[in-house]
């Protein structure tokens, strides 16, 4: 599933090139891509601009004129491309047109879903921060209670928005953190490396256009560069590029979770 610096990649090129213009056209291939009915959805988006692209957690959010707004989710498989690929032509979704251009959603397992939400205000009500920041992370972390392991923590949406299996992984690794460690157990000098530790490792993976390991691509149907430069996440069974150790791959929040044995103690 695509996580925060994909979304994020994927805002930055739509707001580029859809920003201001007009969508005037949805062609729906898929009824069940779109959470509540395509016919309520086409009725209130069809003819309106579109005023701001912006992204929230894991949801690309469309402000559009009329106080219309909606996300997409891509879920597992789903993509927002200009120009899909023969292979994808039979997986289109929904079809946008928008000013001169055309957007396609793509999505093979069908999971991903668009939503016409009232307001805006309905996402920060169930999300969590933007981990961007040292200073947001550590705030939200510094006066977290609960005894769960930190892993569970960080991929809890409601605390931390955008966080996902890859970018929870690699940033307990280099805070050299064990994932199942309690998180009443972590000292707070180490929870402020960690929450310095976050914003860096996803504005890393920003600037290297994401993490494609199968389904992801960009806009423009260009893969992402992260997977180079993942140091456990994926690795099991390979050395750690720090001490030379195994990396191990057990299950923790449901997910499996990638660490070094030796540099991520409990």
């Amino acid at each position: 599933m695509p996580e925060l610096p994909e979304v994020e990649t994927i805002v930055r090129e739509l707001k580029q090139t859809l920003e201001g213009k007009r969508i005037s056209h949805v062609d729906v291939l898929w009824e069940r891509s779109f959470t509540d009915a395509s016919t309520e959805f086409k009725k209130k988006v069809v003819g309106q601009s579109l005023d701001s692209i912006y992204r929230r957690g894991k949801y690309i959010c469309f402000q559009c004129s009329g106080d219309v707004f909606f996300t997409v989710h891509l879920r597992m498989t789903g993509k927002l491309v200009f120009d899909p690929t023969e292979k994808e032509q039979n997986h289109i979704r929904v079809k946008f047109v928008i000013g001169e251009d055309r957007l396609y959603f793509v999505d093979v397992r069908k999971f991903g879903k668009i939503t016409l939400y009232e307001t805006p205000d309905v996402l920060d009500e169930k999300l969590g921060v933007e981990p961007l920041s040292k200073a947001a992370v550590f705030n939200v972390l510094k006066n977290y209670k609960r005894s769960r392991a930190i892993k569970t923590v960080l991929l809890d949406q409601s605390i931390l928005a955008g966080l996902g299996n890859i970018y929870v992984d690699e940033s307990l690794f280099l805070s050299k953190i064990h994932p199942i460690t309690p998180f009443s157990q972590i000292p707070m000098e180490k929870m402020r490396h960690l929450s310095g530790i976050i914003p860096k490792v996803l504005k890393k993976s920003i600037k290297s256009m994401g993490t494609t390991l199968s389904d992801y691509r960009n806009t423009s149907n260009i893969a992402g560069q992260n997977q180079n430069y993942l140091m456990v996440y994926g690795q099991s069974g390979m050395q750690c590029k720090d001490c030379g150790s195994i990396i191990e791959k057990i299950v923790c929040a449901q997910r499996g979770t990638h660490f070094c044995p030796e540099c991520q103690k409990i």
